[in-house]
């Protein structure tokens, strides 16, 4: 599988983009000879003064990723050796959450999120 590329932004909307796979087919050899997978990328950019704690949910498992420091980009690499769902939990310190909209994920690809400057106006981010 080549790692596909998934966007969540919260400027304006969230969306999910460019979804590649091996033709679909389970355990296809990788084109270069590598392995498959087992990983996910997660890249933040906070455009906010606040830090956010970031949190993933699979499955309804919910765990910490970490805190992007406002103003700021981190990236993370989780283990994930299947395609499920998932959604993100940004939790502003000393200010709102909110959870973005499941989006299904498969091992290699790459997710980005980017936090409004204006977090109280962000589309694609709801309350639970």
């Amino acid at each position: 599988m080549r790692p596909a590329l998934r966007s969540a932004t919260f400027a304006l909307v969230m969306a999910a983009t460019a979804c590649a796979s091996s033709g679909g087919r389970a355990g296809a050899p990788e084109p270069f000879g590598g392995s498959e997978p087992t990983t996910v990328r997660i890249i933040i950019q906070n455009l906010n003064f606040q830090d956010a704690r970031i949190y993933t949910y699979r499955a309804d498992t919910r765990r910490m990723l970490g805190t992007v420091t406002g103003k700021s980009d981190r990236q993370f690499v989780i283990d994930w050796d299947y395609p499920a769902p998932m959604y993100l939990e940004i939790d502003m310190l000393a200010g709102p959450r909110c959870f973005t909209e499941a989006l299904p994920v498969d091992p290699g690809d790459i997710l980005e999120l980017q936090i409004a400057s204006r977090f109280a106006n962000t589309a694609g981010c709801r309350s639970r």
